[in-house]
């Protein structure tokens, strides 16, 4: 089990221009802390307090879905079951992070000294790798996020405007367990109030359920597009010094021609060593993810094919739409940022072979040649990442949109006859 002490960042890191977002939010669920902070200890309360409120969530939520033995519309049960489902699999994600916490802030900690050493050796060029590296990050942040939080922001209004002017469409759990009423788009969500009805948790507990789903689930996956997205930016570094080879990096006195070969092989070491750390922290990436991406895969699988069942087959309402829509959007953004960077990943991989073959190798002396083809060998050796049984690529990505959509086909096939 590991301590409070071991979990604590320094201020610096929190400013890291890759992970500065993602690591506040982390800091305010207590998932880290920072040295600074008087008390850290209420950082692992608050962690866990956060992390057992999304699995009682996701719990009142399915006991509400399974206590229902009928909807009105294939539409209500499809929204209904699709926030429960998109809650067990962030309930596995948040455990699984709370699990490997201590796997996490080691990695940031070497990624953030690393960049600090990046930053004071790095030329114009590569500085301006590393910015757009930090505008790719907030762009695939966005991504997810600005989805989340429209749909969030729509329900919350929703229930303002009905509490303040329409309060009998708000405080009716008792006429909705009877089908006398129907709930408002809050409490068709999160319909804990039909459960029990308490102001706390039938009122109020939607509210924090809605805000727990809106920064939970974007939060981990783009915090993890990070990493990988960090480890592609490492590759093209490494790629592009391989093709520079140049050996000033190593030291500021003038070198003499019988010396190349010395500082050649040093910088081939150091090239050595660098591809070792990315496939270590690849290796990390995966023992982080491999379990919750595979709950994803199976889970999102399932959950894209009923979805467009309730979709084509049901008669939803223009906010069912929206909701649905929501829902596939950000289901499948969720699968299509894992292949993707993964498949990032193993193209820089290939990349760094091309890299060493145009360094000029021809005109270097022997033993650097032979280094070099150590090197490309060790290149050839594949990085591809998995989650359990599953590839992360394109591919994997693609027939999992087909395989849904065939499913579909069959459902929708059945219903005709």
């Amino acid at each position: 089990m590991f301590k409070v002490k071991e979990l604590l960042l320094t201020p610096e890191l929190f400013e890291n221009p890759i992970f500065r977002i993602h690591l506040r939010c982390f800091q305010l669920y207590g998932y880290v802390a920072s040295e600074e902070q008087r008390q850290p200890g209420l950082a692992l309360v608050r962690c866990c307090v956060f992390t057992a409120s999304i699995w009682l969530s996701c719990a009142l939520m399915f006991t509400r879905n399974v206590l229902a033995l009928s909807y009105e519309q294939l539409s209500d049960g499809a929204t209904n079951w699709a926030t429960a489902v998109q809650y067990f699999a962030v309930s596995i994600a948040t455990m699984n992070a709370f699990a490997q916490r201590e796997r996490v802030v080691v990695m940031l900690r070497g990624a953030h000294a690393d960049l600090q050493r990046l930053m004071l050796q790095a030329d114009a060029q590569e500085l301006e790798l590393l910015l757009s590296t930090q505008r790719y990050v907030r762009s695939i942040t966005l991504l997810l996020w600005v989805p989340s939080v429209v749909a969030g922001l729509l329900a919350w209004l929703d229930c303002i405007y009905r509490t303040i002017f329409l309060p009998q469409t708000v405080f009716n759990s008792a006429a909705v367990r009877r089908g006398e009423a129907q709930p408002i788009l809050l409490y068709k969500l999160y319909p804990f109030g039909q459960l029990c009805d308490n102001f706390i948790i039938g009122y109020l507990g939607p509210w924090y359920a809605l805000f727990l789903g809106v920064s939970t689930i974007p939060l981990w996956h783009t915090f993890v597009s990070c990493l990988m997205k960090y480890v592609t930016f490492k590759q093209q570094l490494l790629n592009r010094r391989v093709r520079q080879m140049n050996v000033q990096r190593l030291t500021s006195r003038r070198i003499k021609p019988a010396e190349l070969n010395y500082w050649r092989l040093k910088l081939c070491a150091t090239f050595v060593e660098e591809q070792q750390q990315i496939r270590s922290f690849v290796h990390q990436i995966q023992q982080l993810i491999c379990v919750p991406v595979m709950a994803d895969f199976i889970i999102f699988s399932v959950l894209m094919c009923f979805l467009l069942f309730a979709l084509m087959m049901g008669m939803p309402s223009k906010i069912d739409y929206f909701f649905i829509f929501i829902y596939l959007f950000v289901m499948a953004g969720i699968l299509w940022l894992y292949h993707w960077h993964a498949t990032l990943i193993v193209e820089c991989q290939n990349e760094l072979q091309f890299a060493i073959y145009d360094c000029n190798w021809y005109t270097f002396g022997l033993p650097v040649q032979k280094m070099l083809q150590f090197i490309m060998m060790d290149a050839q050796r594949p990085l591809v990442m998995r989650a359990l049984l599953v590839d992360l690529n394109l591919r994997t990505f693609l027939d999992i949109m087909r395989g849904a959509y065939s499913y579909f086909n069959i459902l929708r096939s059945t219903q005709k006859y």
